[in-house]
C-alpha cells in the first residue's frame, strides 16, 4: 500500500498507531508485534491528543526510561510520522530535524533509521535517503539527523518537529534557545529522550522539566518517567520480545560502578546520594584530551601513590607540579598495567612507578600507609624514599575539597578519575568511596596535590576541617622528632606520643 492509497482510506490525521500497524520491525515481524502497549499508548497520547480548537495538546513531550527501553527507538518512530503521515498546518512543509548528543550517537540514529526505510517498502517508495537527511519523494518535507554542535547552526529555523536525544547531556538552554518552536505553527512540537541527569540544580534543562512536570505548571508538556530503586521500575520492556533480560541488566549491575548503574539502569540521578563532590565541580578542572604532561626542566614535581597488594584495587601514581599562579597542575597518572589472570605483581608495580617518578625528576613518593614498612623497602631497591601521608584518606579529601571548589587544580582527562571523584560519598565527617566501589586513582590525585600546597608553601601546615582552611602552625621539635620516628617505623605519630605518654 503506498501512501497515496494510505490517505485515500483515511483523508484525515492519520493516527500514529494505524501507521505503525503498516510497518515491519527490522527482523521481519510486524512493528505492532514487537511494540509494548505502554510503548504503543505514549505515541498515541503525546502525538495525537487534540485541544478544542484542533491543534496538539503537547508542544514538548519528555520521555525517560532505562538503558535498552527503546527511547531512541520511538523518537525514531514519531520523527518518521511526523515527516510523512502528519498534515501540516497550512502550507508549512513537514521539517523534522532530529539532534542527537554528539556525532556517534547522531550516527547510530541515522543507521536505524535507515535500517527501518529499507526494511518497509511503504517507506522506501516514499524516501530518499542521503547522508544524514532523509527526503520525502514529493519535496514535502524532511528528517535531517544532527549532532548538538551542528545544530546551533540551526538557530531561527523553523520545522514541525524537533528530537533532542539524550536531553540529560544539555547542561545549558543555548540548544534550547537556537531550535525554539516557532510560535506562529500550531502544530510544531518538541520531542525529547533521556536518561536521568548527573545534574540537579534549577537552569539544566532536564531538571527545570521534571520539576514543570511535577508542579503540573505546563499543561502543554507531556511527560512519561520510568525509573525507581527497582530494575522493573525503570525498565518498562524488561523481559519483552526485544527488551533487556534480567540477566543482562544483572550482569551490567556487577561490572559497573553504582552510580553509572544508578543512572543508567534505574534512571534516576548518577551522582551517589550524600556525594562527597559536586560533579560540575569535578567536571570544570579537568582539561579536555590531556592525559599526560610530559617531564620539564626547571619543574619541581610532586608525587603521590596508592599502593595495593594485586588483588581488585588498582595500585596508582600521580605526580603534580605547582604553577605561578598558585594552581596545581595534575602531570601524570599511571596504574600497575596491565593484569595476568586479574592480578598483578606489586614488587613490578613499585619498579614501574620509580622508572616514571625519576623521568620526573623525584626522588621521593609520598604514600599511605599500607603494609607497614614494605613500601619502604620496596622503594629504597630502586633509589626512591618512600614517605607515609600525614593525612588519613578521609583528610586528603577533605584537604582537597577548597582547591577542587576555587578551581585551583588541574585534572587530567580520565574517564576512571572522574568516576572516582564523582562516587566519593560523606560516611559522617568522614569522605570515603561507597561500599564495593574504588578511589584508588583519585586518592593519587587528592594526595599529590594536597601535598604539592605544602610543598609549595615551603610551611609546615595544619587543615582546619570545618572551614576548609589550610592553616599555618609551627612544629615543635617534640612534633619534628615524632614525626622522624614515624617515619622510620611507619607507627603513626599519635601512637607513638600515647607511648611516650605511657612511659
Amino acid at each position: 500500500m503506498t501512501m497515496t492509497e494510505v490517505e485515500q482510506v483515511c483523508p484525515v490525521q492519520i493516527p500514529p498507531t494505524e501507521f505503525f500497524g503498516l510497518l515491519r520491525w527490522l527482523d521481519g515481524r510486524p512493528l505492532p508485534d514487537v511494540m509494548e502497549p505502554y510503548r504503543q499508548k505514549i505515541l498515541s497520547d503525546a502525538l495525537f491528543t487534540f485541544r478544542p480548537d484542533g491543534a496538539p495538546k503537547y508542544r514538548r513531550v519528555l520521555t525517560g526510561r532505562a538503558k535498552k527501553n527503546f527511547k531512541t527507538c520511538d523518537a525514531v518512530l514519531a520523527a518518521l510520522y511526523k515527516c510523512l503521515v502528519w498534515k501540516p498546518a497550512g502550507s508549512k512543509l513537514n521539517e523534522v530535524y532530529f539532534v542527537a548528543s554528539d556525532l556517534g550517537q547522531a550516527n547510530d540514529d541515522l543507521e536505524l533509521t535507515k535500517l527501518l526505510i529499507r526494511r518497509n517498502p511503504l517507506l522506501s517508495a516514499e524516501y530518499i535517503v542521503r547522508s544524514n537527511i532523509v527526503e520525502r519523494k514529493d519535496g514535502k518535507g524532511f528528517m535531517e539527523i544532527l549532532p548538538a554542535r551542528d545544530a546551533q547552526g540551526l538557530h531561527g529555523k523553523t520545522y514541525l518537529f524537533l528530537v533532542v536525544d539524550e536531553l540529560h547531556t544539555q547542561k545549558t538552554y543555548d540548544l534550547l534557545m537556537a531550535l525554539e518552536l516557532d510560535r506562529t505553527r500550531p502544530d510544531a512540537v518538541q520531542w525529547f529522550a533521556s536518561y536521568a541527569s548527573l545534574y540537579r540544580h534549577a537552569g539544566v534543562p532536564l531538571v527545570d522539566m521534571l520539576k514543570q512536570h511535577e508542579s503540573k505548571s505546563d499543561p502543554r508538556l507531556y511527560v512519561s518517567w520510568f525509573s525507581g530503586s527497582t530494575i522493573a521500575e525503570a525498565n518498562p520492556s524488561l523481559n519483552s520480545m526485544c527488551g533487556p533480560t534480567l540477566a543482562d541488566i544483572e550482569d551490567a549491575q556487577r561490572s559497573l560502578p553504582s552510580w553509572v548503574f544508578r543512572r543508567l539502569y534505574l534512571n534516576q540521578a548518577g551522582m551517589p546520594d550524600g556525594a562527597a563532590f559536586d560533579y560540575e565541580s569535578v567536571e570544570a578542572c579537568i582539561v579536555k584530551d590531556r592525559k599526560v604532561l610530559p617531564p620539564e626542566a626547571g619543574k619541581h614535581y610532586v608525587a603521590f601513590c596508592d599502593l595495593s597488594g594485586g588483588g581488585s584495587d588498582d595500585s596508582t601514581l600521580c605526580i603534580v607540579h605547582a604553577d605561578e599562579r598558585e594552581r596545581v597542575i595534575v602531570d601524570c597518572l599511571v596504574d600497575q598495567g596491565t593484569r595476568v589472570n586479574r592480578t598483578f605483581n606489586p614488587e613490578a608495580t613499585v619498579e614501574r612507578f620509580s622508572v616514571i617518578l625519576k623521568q620526573y625528576h623525584c626522588n621521593t613518593v609520598t604514600g599511605d600507609r599500607y603494609a607497614a614498612q614494605w613500601p619502604i623497602l620496596a622503594f629504597q631497591k630502586f633509589n626512591v624514599t618512600y614517605r607515609p601521608a600525614e593525612l588519613n584518606r578521609s583528610q586528603i579529601y577533605a584537604a582537597f575539597e577548597p582547591l577542587l571548589n576555587s578551581g585551583r587544580v588541574e585534572l587530567l582527562d580520565d574517564p576512571k578519575l572522574l568516576q572516582q571523584f564523582i562516587g566519593l560519598v560523606r560516611k559522617g565527617e568522614k569522605i570515603d568511596h561507597a561500599s564495593g566501589e574504588h578511589d584508588d586513582h583519585c586518592n593519587s590525585v587528592a594526595g599529590a596535590c594536597v601535598r604539592a600546597v605544602k610543598v609549595e608553601s615551603q610551611q609546615p601546615w595544619a587543615f582546619n576541617f570545618v572551614t576548609g582552611e589550610i592553616l599555618e602552625e609551627v612544629e615543635s621539635d617534640e612534633t619534628k622528632l615524632l614525626r622522624r620516628e614515624a617515619f622510620l617505623t611507619g607507627v603513626p605519630v599519635e601512637t607513638i606520643r600515647a607511648r611516650f605518654g605511657e612511659e
